[in-house]
């Protein structure tokens, strides 16, 4: 009788994306709750990952787990000035952001443009074209983290 060796299996932390779009909670304290509820220690997204209405000072760093979306990304109406997304591998766009889109970032900054987006931190991100709407956004020539990604 052969015996076989105990092998762990380790399978991907997957949790379920949002169909929000645009619609935000009216606190925006429960907003930000909400968002990490929903995605700490989370590997895979299956559906959308929607980022909107996050204020400059909140500690976003539970995104850096996520590899997979298998929807589409939305991050807009936001204030704060990096995204840890530097783990994210692969949007699958199954689903499309207004049917076009599987990348979707616009609107990341406060209207006296003090704050916003500044930074993508999308190193392990591969794509042909990235647009985007936000004027305070580093191009991938002039990004400091000389790497691929965005």
């Amino acid at each position: 009788m052969y015996l076989y060796p105990s092998v762990s299996l380790s399978l991907p932390a997957v949790c379920p994306g949002t169909e929000n779009k645009l619609s935000t909670l009216s606190d925006l304290d429960q907003q930000y709750r909400t968002l990490k509820k929903h995605y700490e220690n989370c590997e895979v997204v299956m559906g959308n990952l929607e980022i909107t209405s996050i204020d400059r000072n909140r500690n976003l760093s539970f995104l850096k787990s996520i590899r997979e979306v298998t929807g589409y990304v939305l991050v807009a109406l936001n204030q704060f000035d990096s995204l840890p997304l530097e783990n994210l591998r692969i949007v699958r766009g199954t689903k499309l952001y207004e049917g076009r889109y599987a990348l979707a970032i616009f609107l990341n900054y406060r209207r006296d443009g003090f704050y916003g987006l500044r930074q993508l931190g999308l190193r392990n991100l591969t794509a042909s074209d990235l647009i985007t709407h936000s004027d305070k956004l580093l191009s991938k020539e002039t990004s400091s983290e000389g790497k691929g990604g965005f």
